[in-house]
């Protein structure tokens, strides 16, 4: 099994070497998608890969910035631009190759064990680059070992950090699961994630707790860019815009890390329906909300995590309606697609159902319709006793019934006397 394991490298005043080549990298990738624009505008036929192999290895012997780089590394950036380049026809909205910018951002890469030494002793590493010598020792902590290196590569951030990144073959992974019982899950705003079996999740909007940072940090880059300073003061001015946003996106992936454990832990098969997240982040209301919760990226994380604990991942398709839908009856209420509807009662069954913990019921059940494997446990939770999440990952909120005895006004935002008029007559009628 292929995995890929990343490793922050310590800050040092030998980095800058280790950056030059990401630059130069960068200068490397920028110099064959100008040449292949041009030469498509002169000659209207693309360059095939082999053409630009060659032309590259003409400049790499007689330019002596670019001879800093490994061969295999010049190489890596001239497969990176097929790659892109037949993108652009085969995947839709993907664009032409464009230029990068030299000194932000980009990687360096390594094939197999060729132009590089890496060592470790448990707890720190060394990392090590022919072509720059044995005096430039590049240090970091050793988090998880690696096994089998296949290729190494340096990445550089926005904010300029330094990062290796090890692929490496690895045996498969098998995790311990405790539980062995089946949820839906219903995606939502108010609630990150609500289960079939009433408890909700809720998620720290890390975004908007660290608003006032961010958006100062905002403020003091846009002032010094349109004002046309571009010294020192407008590095240190974007180092900390960037610094502040990646703290946000590091606290918003732990969370989902250690939440899709905390379910794969707990489930063997988990039902969620598929989102078009994407048109949700384009609205006018919401779309930073969808934003900051980060589901496409949760769901991604779910999705890896659940084949070391050996946990099902069932899709349902997005236009099912499983708001619409009665988990008791099957009775399908067309009220509900009025989102200020939070609750509601079936005129069939006369069950009443809150929108989101429904939802969820109808998700799973149609989840194990679609599903054709073999072992999914069709009633119960079959769980073990399990402590809810606590501390920085969140906690599992269990709901407090949904019942209307417990909340008369919960029909909707503003319910009125008619509405529990209505209640109380179709229980009548009911028992």
């Amino acid at each position: 099994m292929i995995r890929n394991y990343k490793y922050k490298l310590y800050v040092s005043k030998h980095t800058k070497e280790l950056s030059s080549l990401i630059t130069s990298a960068n200068f490397a990738w920028n110099h064959i998608v100008r040449l292949a624009r041009r030469y498509y505008s002169l000659y209207h036929v693309s360059l095939s890969p082999s053409r630009i192999q060659k032309h590259m290895v003409k400049i790499y012997k007689r330019d002596r910035y670019w001879s800093k780089l490994h061969t295999h590394s010049i190489q890596a950036v001239c497969q990176k631009y097929e790659r892109a380049f037949n993108e652009h026809f085969k995947i839709k909205k993907r664009g032409f190759p464009r230029a990068h910018k030299k000194h932000i951002g980009g990687s360096v890469l390594f094939k197999g064990s060729g132009g590089y030494k890496l060592t470790s002793d448990g707890k720190h590493g060394v990392f090590i680059v022919n072509k720059l010598g044995k005096k430039w020792k590049f240090k970091f902590k050793v988090t998880r070992p690696w096994g089998e290196i296949r290729n190494v590569t340096v990445k550089r951030d926005n904010d300029g950090c330094l990062y290796l990144i090890i692929t490496c073959n690895v045996p498969e992974e098998h995790l311990k699961r405790e539980g062995s019982g089946s949820i839906g899950m219903d995606f939502g705003m108010k609630t990150f994630l609500t289960l079939s079996d009433g408890s909700n999740i809720q998620i720290p909007d890390y975004h908007k707790q660290s608003l006032n940072k961010t958006a100062q940090a905002d403020r003091s880059y846009s002032l010094k860019r349109n004002a046309g300073v571009y010294g020192s003061s407008f590095k240190r001015a974007k180092r900390i815009k960037q610094k502040a946003h990646r703290k946000v996106s590091n606290l918003r992936s732990d969370f989902h890390w250690k939440l899709a454990h905390e379910l794969c832990r707990r489930y063997k098969f988990i039902g969620i329906e598929d989102l078009n997240i994407e048109g949700m982040k384009r609205h006018k209301n919401w779309g930073r909300k969808v934003s900051s919760l980060g589901y496409g990226e949760f769901i991604q994380k779910l999705s890896v995590v659940a084949e070391k604990y050996g946990t099902v991942i069932e899709k349902i398709d997005r236009y099912a309606p499983s708001s619409q839908l009665c988990s008791v009856c099957g009775y399908k209420y067309t009220g509900t697609k009025d989102l200020n509807v939070r609750e509601w009662i079936c005129p069939e069954c006369g069950t009443v159902h809150d929108r989101d913990v429904n939802a969820a019921k109808n998700i799973l059940r149609i989840a194990i319709e679609n599903y054709t494997g073999e072992g999914v446990p069709l009633t119960g939770s079959g769980n073990k006793t399990l402590q809810p999440l606590v501390g920085q990952c969140g906690h599992v909120e269990p709901r407090v019934g949904s019942g209307l005895g417990e909340n008369p006004t919960c029909f909707n935002r503003g319910s009125t006397s008619m509405q529990l008029e209505l209640w109380f007559w179709v229980r009548l009628a009911w028992f």
